[in-house]
């Protein structure tokens, strides 16, 4: 009885090391595969056509416009830092006043390609993705 319950033991520290190794092979983010033009096209049911351009520097910058139905509403710049697949973006300059919580946040990367970059909204929690355009 006793050599079926260290048998067991061992079984379950096995498979907790190996759910713990599991967890910490997280997304492997650089800098360099951030840096381009993104983009993002929404057909929202009630404002229209919502177009999300957004240029991420290799000098830690980023440049931002938002337009709904080709009419240009928001503008804004900042800083990011990367850290892991979590990335935290820093609102410096805007057209639009934003709150004090509204200046910086933290969202993390899913995926980044050549051709996408898949993110979790840290504030809204939703699954975004742009597209590279350049």
């Amino acid at each position: 009885m006793q050599h079926k319950t260290l048998s067991i033991f061992f079984l379950m520290v096995i498979l907790c090391m190996a759910y713990r190794a599991a967890l910490s092979d997280t997304v492997v983010i650089t800098p360099e595969t951030l840096v381009g033009k993104w983009q993002a096209t929404e057909n929202h049911p009630e404002r229209g056509i919502i177009d999300t351009v957004f240029m991420i520097n290799a000098d830690t910058t980023f440049s931002g416009s938002l337009s709904i139905n080709n009419e240009p509403v928001w503008n804004y710049s900042g800083t990011w830092k990367l850290e892991g697949n979590r990335i935290t973006w820093e609102y410096l300059k805007s057209n639009l006043v934003l709150l004090q919580e509204d200046k910086a946040e933290t969202d993390e990367i899913l995926s980044a390609t050549d051709e996408a970059l898949t993110y979790r909204s840290g504030r809204r929690g939703t699954v975004n993705t742009l597209h590279r355009i350049k």
